[in-house]
């Protein structure tokens, strides 16, 4: 019965996302430079997607299939498809703006659009993307209608609007949120250079101000950085593991953003929040044998008001490249690089307060490739929270995209220091026979500490932080460049077996 009315909820959700459909923005430039890092390779160019639709990727580019957001490719110049009569490939810059939206743009006088909301983030600084589909241990299945991403309106794009809302069905209660933006270019056309004069079409995107503001009544968490949403569901359905811990977060937010540059943002933010500890309704996935959902924990209800200052920029691009391989055999490797950054301080000393706290968080992110098939990702995690500690602003260590050889939050306190690396090597490169240009051997290396003190300032309570404190753990795994990875994971400060790793996303 259980499993018949999850198909009941499962089928209408997947119908909604696959007649959902998006347009797509490509960028292509020509550049001998590009050409001269590929040994081996013709002058050609980079394509770089900022929006995925397969079908119409396949009619632009036949032997590249992937449509990622945003997604690179290198292609070899003579390859380069005929898009358009009024490209000149000849030419050493070309921009394209071929989306469904910007045809229309072409026809308007105006070409000056501002920075909307961040395009595919890779970290979260409040509230993590809704679903229209989950499981978990507090609201059993849910189903919900709407989405995190802003509908656009106006001739700029200067109206932002989003809501959702949804139902779960093991707590029987409803949730929802609804929120707007309005944008304020910072710039005119006439003050901004064209700098690829053979171009046909330019659209600016100058610094904008965007005024916005949310209310909502949602089942909440601050553990989307260890576990995502969609693949924590798999983890609780499958294999009885909850990794996040909720609470019921019912108020309000109002910002004012700054955006100096695409995928970039200075937010200063008023949040109103009522905290609220959340009953466990579920203690068995359908999966699993015996083993039971950990326990849902409870959190310290009441009323926070915080100033929340937030510098979050994602600049991260995949690329596949041409290459040969040891034994001499051309092959194409996928690869990403750039960085993705948040640094955040949150004051909570403020009146009609239950609590009175500071919290900061610096988390950086870095995706460095060596030499193609050879990549080196970083991750350094900051948080520091003084004044009362509720359990819901604790920092805890262990886990996935954590210490994932120890315990899931195993080690709790109020400051935090984590860094994760991983050497990513392509198996292409080594084998004649797999012929995949995602799959890698992975090998890790985290290194983390939790410690606790009454201190005001963020820079103490790290007093115990010596060699031989450090929680470190080695793992090897073998997973793909943009998703999941199976492999072990080695805890060094004591002698344990090592744990396995089975993961949807990456880690970082």
């Amino acid at each position: 019965m259980r499993k018949a009315k999850f198909l009941q909820l499962l089928l209408p959700a997947l119908l909604i996302i696959a007649i959902a459909g998006t347009p797509f923005r490509l960028r292509a430039q020509t550049s001998e430079s590009v050409a001269s890092e590929r040994s081996g390779t013709s002058p050609g160019i980079n394509i770089e997607i900022q929006r995925g639709d397969t079908s119409l990727l396949s009619k632009l580019i036949s032997n590249f299939q992937s449509a990622r957001d945003p997604f690179s490719i290198f292609m070899p110049r003579h390859q380069l498809p005929e898009i358009d009569s009024s490209v000149d490939s000849s030419k050493d810059s070309i921009i394209l703006d071929i989306s469904t939206a910007s045809i229309k743009r072409k026809r308007r006088r105006g070409r000056v659009f501002v920075n909307t909301e961040m395009e595919s983030p890779r970290q979260f600084a409040y509230q993590e993307p809704f679903s229209m589909l989950d499981f978990n241990r507090v609201d059993g299945f849910f189903l919900g209608f709407g989405s995190s991403s802003m509908v656009d309106f106006g001739k700029h794009d200067e109206l932002g609007v989003n809501l959702g809302g949804g139902y779960g069905f093991e707590n029987k209660r409803w949730q929802y949120f609804l929120g707007s933006e309005y944008r304020i270019p910072l710039a005119k056309e006439s003050a901004l250079p064209l700098n690829e004069p053979n171009m046909k079409y330019r659209f600016y995107i100058p610094p904008t101000l965007a005024i916005g503001a949310e209310f909502h009544n949602q089942t909440s968490t601050d553990d989307s950085w260890r576990a995502k949403r969609g693949e924590n569901a798999l983890y609780a359905f499958f294999a009885r593991e909850d990794f996040r811990d909720y609470y019921k977060l019912a108020g309000w937010s109002g910002y004012l953003a700054l955006r100096p540059m695409r995928n970039a943002e200075f937010r200063a933010e008023w949040r109103s929040d009522h905290y609220e500890s959340v009953e466990q309704d579920v203690f068995y996935g359908r999966w699993g044998g015996n083993k039971r959902l950990p326990v849902n924990p409870q959190i310290s209800d009441g009323q926070l008001n915080s100033l929340v200052l937030t510098w979050h920029e994602e600049h991260v691009k995949h690329a596949t490249a041409l290459t040969t391989n040891v034994f001499g055999d051309s092959v194409q490797i996928e690869q990403i690089s750039g960085t993705s950054s948040i640094l955040q301080a949150e004051f909570g000393h403020m009146p009609n307060v239950d609590f009175g706290f500071n919290r900061y968080l610096l988390d950086g992110r870095d995706f460095r490739p060596i030499f193609i098939g050879l990549a080196w990702d970083t991750r350094f995690r900051f948080q520091a929270t003084t004044g009362d500690v509720t359990y819901q602003k604790a920092e805890f260590l262990g886990g996935p995209s954590s210490l994932p050889a120890l315990m899931n939050k195993e080690v709790a306190g109020n400051r935090l220091m984590l860094l994760n690396t991983e050497l990513r090597l392509s198996m292409s490169e080594l084998f004649t026979f797999i012929h995949s240009r995602e799959l890698q051997l992975i090998v890790m290396n985290d290194f983390g500490y939790v410690g606790s003190t009454i201190e005001s300032s963020i820079f103490k309570g790290f007093e115990g932080l010596t060699f031989n404190t450090i929680l470190y753990n080695v793992g090897v795994a073998i997973g793909e460049v943009n998703s999941g990875q199976i492999g072990v994971s080695w805890r060094t400060d004591r002698k344990e077996n090592p744990r396995f790793i089975f993961r949807f996303e990456r880690p970082f």
